[in-house]
C-alpha cells in the first residue's frame, strides 16, 4: 500500500510539473507573440489604422475630440499611450507640432504620414495645408506602409492584415468612384473655404475654391484680404463657403457681405463611430456635404 502511494504521489508531482511548465510556455508564448500596439495621432489616422488592424487589435488615439492637433493639450493618459505604443503614425510636423519634442522622426517605430506621400512622388502642398488625409491616394500609401510594418512586427498575423488591406482598397476604389459621380457636375460651380484645408481633396477630384479667408487658421484676415475676398465673391456670384467647426458662422456671415450657404465641415472627423469602414464613411459623407452647399 505505501509503495502504490508513493507511486500515486509521484505521478501527481510530475503531472503537476508538466502543467506548470506547459503554463509558463504559453504564457511566454503570448508575450513573445502579443499583437504590436498602433497609435495615431489624430482620429482619420486611427480610422485608417483600425481598417488594417481590425481583427487583431484597435489603434488608440493621442489627440482626443476638441483639442488642436498643432498646439495638444496632452493628458498624462495620451502621453502614456504615446510611450506604450508599439508603432506610432502622425502626419508630421506641419500639423502635430508639439509631437516634434517627443518622437524620434528616424525610429523604426514612427511612420511620418507626410514623409510616405513625399517618398511616394504624390504631390504635397505647402505647410500650410497639412490634411494629406483628405487624400484617398494618399490614405492608400499610409495604409500600406502601416501593413508592411505591422507584417514584420506581427508575422503570425500577417495574412489578416494583407487581407484587411486588399479590402480596405477596394473600399477606396468604391468610394472614389462614388465622389466622382457625385462631384461631376460641380467643377464649373464656385465656391470658397474660410481655412484652406481642403486642398489635397481639391487636387484629386477637381474642384477649385476662387477664396480662402486665411491660409493658417492661427491667422484672422485683415480688414484688406476681407474686401478683397468680398469682391472676389460678388464677381463670381459664389454662394457656398465651408467652414470648420471652430469657425462662427455668425461672425463669418458678416465678412462676406452677401447670402451664402455655409457648410461646417470636420476635417479630423471626431464625431464617427471608430469601425472598419469610418474613413470611407467620413470621406463619403464630406463629400455630399461638399456637393450640396455647391449646388444649392
Amino acid at each position: 500500500m505505501g509503495f502504490s502511494g508513493s507511486v500515486s504521489g509521484n505521478a501527481l508531482l510530475r503531472l503537476f510539473t508538466l502543467s506548470l511548465f506547459l503554463m509558463l510556455q504559453t504564457l511566454a508564448s503570448c508575450e513573445v507573440y502579443a499583437q504590436p500596439q498602433v497609435s495615431a495621432s489624430i482620429k482619420p489616422l486611427q480610422m485608417i489604422a483600425l481598417a488594417i488592424t481590425e481583427g487583431v487589435s484597435e489603434p488608440t488615439l493621442i489627440i482626443g475630440a476638441g483639442q488642436d492637433p498643432h498646439h495638444p493639450a496632452l493628458k498624462p493618459s495620451e502621453r502614456q499611450k504615446l510611450a506604450d505604443a508599439d508603432l506610432v503614425l502622425w502626419v508630421g510636423p506641419s500639423l502635430e507640432t508639439a509631437f516634434t519634442q517627443l518622437l524620434d522622426r528616424n525610429s523604426s517605430a514612427v511612420i511620418t504620414a507626410y514623409d510616405l506621400i513625399v517618398e511616394a512622388g504624390l504631390a504635397t502642398t505647402d505647410s500650410n495645408d497639412a490634411h494629406i488625409w483628405l487624400s484617398t491616394e494618399n490614405s492608400r500609401v499610409i495604409a500600406q506602409a502601416l501593413t508592411a510594418k505591422l507584417v514584420e512586427l506581427d508575422v503570425l498575423n500577417q495574412e489578416v492584415y494583407e487581407k484587411n488591406l486588399a479590402d480596405f482598397f477596394v473600399a477606396l476604389d468604391l468610394l472614389d468612384n462614388d465622389i466622382e459621380n457625385l462631384l461631376s457636375d460641380l467643377s464649373n460651380n464656385f465656391f470658397a473655404v474660410y481655412h484652406n484645408a481642403f486642398t489635397y481633396y481639391e487636387n484629386q477630384f477637381a474642384l477649385q475654391h476662387v477664396a480662402s479667408f486665411t491660409n493658417n487658421e492661427e491667422v484672422q484676415p485683415g480688414i484688406r484680404k476681407i474686401m478683397e475676398i468680398r469682391e472676389i465673391l460678388s464677381a463670381f456670384e459664389v454662394s457656398c463657403l465651408l467652414l470648420e467647426p471652430a469657425n462662427n458662422a455668425d461672425e463669418i456671415r458678416q465678412l462676406t457681405g452677401r447670402e451664402m450657404n455655409m457648410v461646417t465641415i470636420d476635417v479630423l472627423g471626431a464625431a464617427y463611430p471608430l469601425t472598419k469602414i469610418a474613413y470611407t464613411d467620413f470621406m463619403r459623407d464630406m463629400s455630399e456635404l461638399i456637393m450640396r452647399c455647391i449646388e444649392e
